[in-house]
C-alpha cells in the first residue's frame, strides 16, 4: 500500500512529461504537477496556480511576471514552453 503513491507520483510525472513534449502547457489549465515538470519550484507551481483562481485565466504568457516568487529569470526559463492560447 505504501508504494502507491510513489507510483501515482510517477505517473504524473510522466504523464505530464509527455504533455510537454507534444505540446506547450496551457497556464490556464495546468496542475502544479504539471508546472512542477516544467522546472519550477512547487511553491512557484502553487503560486501560478493561486494567482490563477483569485484572478481569473491568463491573457498573455506575459502575466506570468505579476505571480508572486516569479523572476524575470523563471519566466526566461519557461516562457517558451507555456501558452494561454485554448
Amino acid at each position: 500500500m505504501r508504494g502507491r503513491p510513489l507510483c501515482l507520483a510517477v505517473l504524473t510525472t510522466l504523464l505530464a512529461t509527455r504533455l510537454l513534449a507534444d505540446d506547450k502547457l496551457n497556464l490556464n489549465r495546468a496542475t502544479a504537477e504539471q508546472l512542477t515538470a516544467l522546472g519550477l519550484t512547487q511553491s512557484q507551481a502553487a503560486q501560478i496556480v493561486r494567482y490563477r483562481k483569485e484572478d481569473g485565466d491568463f491573457l498573455q504568457v506575459e502575466e506570468l511576471l505579476v505571480v508572486p516568487q516569479i523572476s524575470r529569470d523563471i519566466y526566461e526559463k519557461v516562457h517558451d514552453k507555456v501558452t494561454v492560447d485554448e
